[in-house]
């Protein structure tokens, strides 16, 4: 196989691409309170057997590893952090001897084997926790050390965030199932910075690539609970490990400009891949009129859904993007019984055969307790609601994209926005009724867009009026009135970004978030070269994300290990402006005008 392959691999060499990332990408130290603190993690004064030693014992009495330091020590997780390459059946174990850690191996060693052995993040000190940097020995069970290395990183595919503390497997095993059955060849756990080393590589060996969450650190993939990244080709690693190397040094997580200093020759996207296995996963009765079902895999084939003593044509049924869930109102007046029986007949995932086979549940669903309250007489009574809750979202930075929102907390059974007013007052006092258009959600039946006809005008005052039990819902209960008011922002203070995006040949999201990429504060769906605003922004930090969007379904897909699809590509634009160094951060000062040019197409390519 190791020659078959050999032209088919990457030839993974020394030239390397850098790997940066923002600085929100690791928590730096909290600066200490009160007085002096020790701040000096532990150093190492000897190692048994020594780094690179050979004709290391193979059997568990005799091959422990013991790392004596100047200080007594604690260990940080070390089941998590403690890390043997290429991994074991059983994890290895860790107990503090003194000053010393001990590290001893569940099984006996493979003969003629190079073995890499990682303290990860698992040490501190004893008094004040100062973590000692992530230190890695090798040793060999034969008379020969293998050499070869390959250095990497791993992000999380929407975010592009580092992912910490991932296992990254190397196979020689060209089997799809090799993942989930067999343990790797060589394997490394990624640092905080989301960064890896994979040590002692074989030489003339092509490898296959993956990482995985491995939540109960068996070192195999399970789809069912962990996300998976892996790379589309094959590697052939040729790096030989010297100590000078900054792959290979010891550094200080804490020491940014260190960690983001040291080369990458991989990079790989994390995901969560959708299930294969189709079941039943949750079901509950929320209220008395709404339920849901949730299915592990996405586009269940479901033939029938029947909820006893209603007619099909009384059902309101809401589908999210995949069809996994399903929200269900009843809408029908009058009584609706404290437990109603479903029957839902679909295609379910055998376990011993693992084909789809069709399947009916009976399924009851009982309406739960409502809030209890004290009445008149003294007794305990079920809570009744008496108005029909909904509430309004008027963001003045984002309603000329988004409009105002109106979300029911129910299915409305009228809505009368006729009756609904939207006035503007300008700078004169002047009121006047400012034209607008209503649409429904079309993937929340409960959610409503009203959308001003005219442009928003700085300095001007808006008014939206919903009248007293004007809208009805499902229940026939009536809302109550709205009076919002709301205008443009008129902070001098505020800044804005104007992004020109050129040499856009398909569909993109274009997104402002912050520094920790949580919060989108606007995004454009774009397939052409186009001019985005992003207005109203307060002095702070921002990065701009952009997203392969191939289908237009706005949102980032996921990928497939087995189909060998990648999820959709997610790109930080690098800011390259007076404002800001060449990072993936903005830092916008007040009362600026910002233009970003971005060549969509060459980020891409």
């Amino acid at each position: 196989m190791k020659h078959k392959n050999l032209l088919n691999a990457i030839v993974v060499t020394g030239i390397f691409t850098s790997l940066i990332f923002s600085k929100s990408c690791a928590n730096t130290s909290t600066p200490p309170e009160g007085g002096p603190k020790d701040t000096i993690p532990p150093v190492i004064v000897e190692v048994l057997p020594a780094d690179m030693s050979i004709n290391h014992p193979r059997d568990i009495r005799h091959s422990q590893v013991s790392f004596e330091f100047n200080e007594y020590v604690a260990l940080n997780n070390p089941s998590s952090y403690i890390f043997l390459s290429p991994p074991q059946t059983k994890p290895p174990t860790a107990k503090i001897k003194g000053k010393k850690v001990v590290v001893s191996f569940a099984e006996p060693l493979d003969s003629s084997r190079t073995y890499s052995l990682s303290l990860g993040e698992a040490v501190k000190d004893n008094n004040e926790g100062n973590p000692f940097p992530p230190y890695t020995i090798s040793f060999s069970t034969g008379g020969h050390i293998d050499s070869l290395f390959v250095s990497g990183n791993i992000m999380e595919a929407s975010s592009m965030l580092p992912m910490p503390n991932v296992t990254v497997l190397f196979h020689t095993d060209p089997s799809d199932s090799a993942i989930f059955k067999v343990l790797p060849k060589a394997a490394a756990k990624s640092d905080a910075w989301g960064y890896f080393t994979v040590r002692n590589l074989q030489a003339d060996t092509v490898y296959r690539v993956f990482a995985i969450e491995d939540l109960n650190n068996n070192n195999l993939y399970d789809p069912d609970q962990e996300r998976v990244a892996f790379l589309d080709t094959l590697v052939l690693p040729s790096s030989i490990m010297r100590d000078s190397l900054p792959e290979l040094m010891q550094i200080s997580m804490l020491d940014t400009a260190a960690c983001l200093a040291r080369p990458a020759q991989l990079s790989l996207s994390m995901f969560k891949e959708l299930s294969q296995r189709q079941i039943l996963r949750a079901k509950e009765r929320v209220s008395r009129r709404q339920m849901y079902l949730k299915f592990a895999a996405p586009y269940p084939q479901i033939d029938s859904l029947i909820i006893d003593g209603i007619p099909d044509e009384k059902l309101i049924k809401e589908y999210n993007f995949y069809r996994d869930s399903i929200v269900i109102w009843i809408n029908e007046q009058g009584g609706v019984h404290d437990t109603l029986q479903m029957r839902l007949s679909y295609m379910k995932t055998d376990d011993s055969l693992n084909i789809l086979v069709p399947v009916t549940d009976t399924i009851k669903m009982i309406r739960p307790k409502g809030k209890m309250v004290e009445n008149k007489r003294g007794e305990m009574v079920e809570e009744v609601d008496t108005v029909a809750a909904y509430k309004v979202d008027a963001t003045p930075e984002n309603i000329d994209q988004n409009g105002i929102i109106i979300t029911f907390e129910s299915p409305m059974i009228t809505t009368p926005f006729d009756s609904v007013t939207f006035t503007v007052k300008n700078t004169r006092e002047q009121v006047s009724d400012a034209p607008f258009t209503v649409e429904q959600d079309t993937a929340d039946i409960k959610k409503f867009v009203i959308r001003p006809q005219e442009k928003l005008m700085p300095g001007f005052e808006y008014t939206l009026r919903i009248p007293d039990s004007l809208f009805m819902d499902i229940d026939g209960i009536y809302c109550d009135s709205l009076r919002k008011t709301f205008s443009l922002p008129q902070d001098e203070k505020l800044s804005s970004l104007t992004i020109e995006a050129s040499n856009v040949h398909e569909k993109y999201l274009v997104e402002l978030v912050d520094e920790k990429r949580t919060k989108v504060y606007r995004s454009y769906s774009i397939d052409s070269a186009s001019v985005l605003l992003f207005p109203y922004l307060k002095a702070g930090k921002y990065s701009i994300r952009i997203t392969e969007d191939k289908n237009g379904n706005g949102q980032v897909d996921t990928g497939s290990l087995l189909d060998r699809k990648q999820p959709e590509k997610v790109m930080m634009y690098r800011a390259n402006n007076s404002l800001g160094s060449n990072a993936y951060i903005m830092d916008i000062p007040e009362r600026t005008e910002l233009i970003q040019t971005i060549d969509i197409g060459e980020m891409f390519k």
